[in-house]
């Protein structure tokens, strides 16, 4: 094999591995809708496949939750569910081609420890939430809502983190794409198969002059602690960039994960 083609092909391979590792963004905007040929999963149960984009027609197949198809395009029309306007898409199931609500499509699908959690969006008044479906084994799930602070965000799992007791952590990673924007995010834990809140983080920023930051460090992370987690919260105020006059506050704790919750730790 030529060298030149040796090359062309590494160069492939890197990037098809680094798209892999990108998390998908979701938001409220047009362009973080589902896309053709993305394999998608449903998020509602007893769900109508029909023959047209309407609530009306010709039901073709009844699904339920979990099942995966292919998405062939967006329509557009929409229907309202969980107070937000949802898109139909046209989709293909086993060779079936028909057409779901958006909103009845899991935005992302993750497992931990072989238990399937799928995602969902509402809204309830002014306020955003993310919906989580964890299956079990019998079919049946359980759902969960946590409001969320910031209408973009990616899905990420970070392992156990080195904690004992926990099979996976789920991190809702908010994107501050401007000044004001909230970052941070939203951690779960699973723990015997089951999902857990355990803490909101915050991160916000106004231009060089404020910034509030909030951070959990678990054991495997830099000055982690064994079986511990540190939370850490930093503020700080820049008066004059000249004179690199700049008042910072430091406030940290140490924590651990019990009972199904995180508790301040004791000598």
């Amino acid at each position: 094999m030529k060298a030149k083609q040796m090359l062309s092909i590494l160069t492939l391979l890197t990037i098809c591995l680094f798209a892999n590792a990108q998390e998908k963004l979701h938001c409220l905007d047009a362009n973080c809708g589902f896309e053709a040929g993305q394999i998608v999963y449903l998020f509602g149960d007893q769900v109508q496949l029909r023959e047209a984009p309407s609530t009306e027609s010709k039901v073709l197949k009844t699904l339920p939750i979990g099942m995966h198809m292919v998405v062939q395009e967006k329509h557009e029309h929409s229907w309202r569910y969980k107070g937000m306007d949802h898109h139909f898409y046209k989709v293909d199931y086993k060779g079936t081609e028909g057409y779901v609500l958006g909103g009845l499509l899991a935005l992302e699908k993750k497992t931990i420890n072989s238990v399937v959690h799928l995602f969902g969006r509402a809204k309830m008044g002014d306020e955003d939430y993310l919906l989580i479906r964890s299956l079990r084994e019998d079919g049946s799930f359980e759902e969960k809502k946590t409001r969320l602070a910031n209408t973009n965000f990616q899905l990420t799992q970070l392992g156990n983190k080195g904690l004992k007791g926990v099979q996976g952590i789920l991190f809702v990673d908010y994107i501050a794409n401007a000044y004001g924007v909230e970052g941070g995010g939203i951690y779960l834990f699973q723990q015997e198969n089951k999902l857990h809140q355990v803490a909101r983080v915050s991160q916000r920023a106004d231009g060089s002059a404020y910034y509030f930051k909030e951070q959990l460090i678990f054991p495997e992370d830099t000055n982690g602690l064994d079986n511990k987690i540190r939370y850490k919260k930093e503020i700080g105020k820049n008066f004059d960039g000249i004179s690199r006059w700049l008042e910072k506050s430091l406030e940290t704790k140490e924590m651990v994960w019990t009972d199904t919750r995180l508790k301040l730790a004791q000598q």
